[in-house]
């Protein structure tokens, strides 16, 4: 299972239309990469905020969870105490990323503020999907930043 803290949810109360993506290539409206295709992506996303989630299986529960993509809001000062951070761009945005051995998580800065920052999570399984999240992370395209 991944889990994330230190951001603040930006969903909205659009519906959400769950879609599923396999194959190896994944778009919507605020993002496009690819992935592994043994993977396959839940697409939670609406027009109001980003969420997708990654599976190792076509029955997506909790246990079978890899990965996700999502948009937050975050406090750069905060990330800044991460003593294991080092200084990615992820399409042409910088941003951290943090690895503990369980996760692999990236931080993307989708604006310039340093609190509220507009902030796109990458966030894996280290211990088995390591090289998922770098295919993901090579490949994305940041189509679209929440308002």
């Amino acid at each position: 299972m991944v889990t994330v803290s230190g951001c603040t949810d930006l969903t909205g109360t659009t519906a959400t239309i769950n879609k599923t993506s396999s194959g190896g290539n994944f778009e919507n409206e605020w993002v496009k990469f690819q992935y592994p295709p043994e993977l396959v992506v839940l697409d939670n996303s609406n027009s109001t905020h980003c969420k997708l989630e990654i599976y190792n299986s076509t029955s997506t529960n909790i246990e079978n969870m890899v990965g996700e993509v999502f948009y937050c809001k975050s406090n750069r000062t905060d990330l800044s105490s991460f003593t294991k951070r080092k200084s990615i761009t992820i399409s042409d945005k910088s941003g951290i990323k943090i690895e503990d051995g369980l996760q692999v998580c990236s931080y993307v800065f989708l604006n310039s503020e340093y609190i509220d920052v507009k902030t796109m999570i990458v966030n894996f399984d280290a211990q088995k999907y390591r090289d998922a999240y770098q295919k993901v992370a090579d490949t994305m395209v940041i189509k679209k930043v929440s308002s």
